[in-house]
């Protein structure tokens, strides 16, 4: 081989090597990018969608109403066979919408209770951004429109919110900041959105790819991680009562941030630790076996009073933090073997 092949090879192979190593580090960057995308977008929702909801056999409206920028959400809301009844908000979780709450429907409508299903910005039918999902930061807005359309526009001020993962933060973030809310059941929250994507991060991502995402995501969905911290915002919702649910096996979200959320709610506040459970089954199956008792902390809540009496392990007193892994009080929870443990209120 002449010098001049030799040269000509050795470009070759240093443009190879140099395209391989940019190949790696776009698809290192693009990766996550895609993956929060597609982790984000919302379930397609099909115009004249009804039978689920005409298949509960319950009279419903089709509402809609605004948000404070302007956009207009819509959902179904389920009366009460009594106008002054109280009235409960399901918040749903990431890449879900007003669909995802039709189980409770039932058990609390018969409980005498309002029932507004309702969807994002962006999801179901409301407007918005399909792929503009914040994670609590605007959804908590969100819950704040749902929360005025029925103290406003329907006279209705009892109002209870129950949600799951992005829809617990969201309701955790509103009732902070909105009096109307009188009692809040979150289930599986996260105490930061850093907390949560870092829990999440694959192994092969490095954590500075990780940021840059989140910076991306903040700057392409206009918002702020700093705005979606329910551990800032948690303790703020007393004097009303406070209800954590998360499972023992959630690997999405750490038991550790429920016991940390947990440590800086305020009272009265109670956490129900379900044993075996995962991120997924705390909200389906193990929520919809849970509602009697949920219901028991509503009425408790919203109707007769507003210290949490709910305690069916008999804990009987607030048990400090540093104490509740050893005076957990275990019971069935259902034929699938599911436990539950009261860590206090």
């Amino acid at each position: 081989m002449c010098i001049g092949e030799f040269y000509q090879t050795g470009v070759l192979g240093s443009r190879i090597i140099s395209t391989i190593l940019l190949s790696t580090s776009l698809l290192a960057v693009s990766s996550p990018l895609v993956g929060e995308l597609a982790a984000t977008i919302p379930p397609i929702f099909l115009y004249g969608f009804s039978s689920q909801t005409d298949a509960l056999g319950i009279p419903y409206e089709e509402v809609t109403f605004p948000t404070t920028d302007g956009l207009i959400l819509r959902g179904w809301l389920f009366p009460a066979g009594k106008q002054d009844a109280p009235a409960i908000i399901y918040a749903p979780a990431t890449s879900r919408d007003q669909r995802s709450g039709l189980s409770l429907v039932r058990p609390l409508h018969e409980a005498g209770y309002h029932v507004l299903l309702f969807s994002y910005r962006g999801h179901g039918r409301s407007d918005g951004n399909r792929t503009g999902f914040t994670y609590g930061a605007k959804e908590s807005k969100d819950v704040d429109a749902a929360v005025s359309y029925l103290h406003d526009a329907r006279d209705i001020h009892r109002i209870g919110a129950i949600g799951h993962s992005a829809g617990a933060a969201s309701i955790i973030i509103s009732a902070a900041r909105n009096r109307h809310i009188g009692a809040v059941v979150a289930v599986a929250p996260f105490a930061t959105l850093e907390e949560v994507w870092e829990t999440n991060r694959p192994a092969l991502i490095p954590k500075f790819v990780l940021d840059l995402t989140m910076r991306f995501s903040e700057f392409r969905k206009g918002f702020c991680r700093c705005d979606v911290r329910p551990q800032d915002l948690i303790a703020r919702i007393s004097p009303r009562p406070l209800l954590l649910v998360h499972g023992s096996d959630d690997r999405r979200i750490t038991q550790e941030q429920a016991y940390h959320l947990f440590a800086l709610a305020e009272r009265p506040k109670q956490m129900w630790l379900v044993e075996g459970a995962n991120h997924s089954e705390v909200r389906n199956p193990v929520l919809d076996e849970l509602i009697p008792e949920i219901i028991e902390f509503l009425d408790e809540s919203l109707i007769g009073g507003s210290r949490l009496a709910v305690d069916p392990f008999g804990v009987g007193e607030d048990i400090a933090v540093e104490n509740q892994a050893p005076q957990q009080h275990l019971a069935t929870l259902d034929a699938r073997g599911w436990q539950r443990s009261t860590v206090g209120f």
